[in-house]
């Protein structure tokens, strides 16, 4: 086998084979997602390649801080070593989310994505120019905030108790 690519089409995902000038196409059932975002659908594929057998670490590579955001939150979810490669030319650089990850007490993850579609998420403005870096260092310092931003994220879950794949944990928008 010499390429593979995954391949989505609304809620299908299809691994795409190629071998020898022949391609194959072959559903792919655990990449199914109804969710629209590019950004969380993101999530769900770092999870599925984390549990493949030949898989040593996920690399996502994108400019998208709320990507990175992403990443951090889920960064539990994600067995392997999880890289996020951003910009490009002398700027582009390889940020190891597993160890940046493990620096932060599971309350502030969990108020990074409680936070989320507060901050500009793909389907809500943000606050007049504040986006997700600015409100990212607004809750490391305050602790009342990553409570509150934590209890959403959390009340949010509570209210969705259908999560039985990694799968469903894939839908961070409020």
């Amino acid at each position: 086998m010499d390429k593979e690519l995954f391949f989505v089409n609304e809620e299908l995902c299809e691994l795409l084979t190629g071998n020898q000038g022949s391609v194959n196409s072959t559903p792919v059932p655990d990449l199914y997602s109804s969710h629209e975002e590019a950004d969380s659908r993101i999530i769900l594929h770092c999870m599925y390649a984390s549990q493949q057998p030949t898989t040593e670490r996920v690399i996502v590579r994108s400019p998208n801080s709320g990507v990175f955001l992403l990443l951090l939150s889920f960064s539990d979810a994600i067995s392997k070593p999880l890289i996020f490669d951003t910009s490009s030319g002398n700027n582009r650089r390889q940020l190891n989310i597993t160890d940046l990850a493990a620096t932060m007490p599971k309350l502030l993850r969990d108020a990074i994505i409680g936070s989320h579609g507060f901050t500009g998420c793909d389907s809500t403005s943000c606050f007049a120019g504040k986006g997700k870096l600015k409100a990212l260092k607004m809750l490391q310092g305050d602790q009342d905030h990553q409570d509150t931003f934590s209890r959403i994220w959390h009340i949010r879950n509570h209210l969705r108790p259908r999560y039985a794949s990694y799968r469903d944990l894939c839908l961070p928008t409020i």
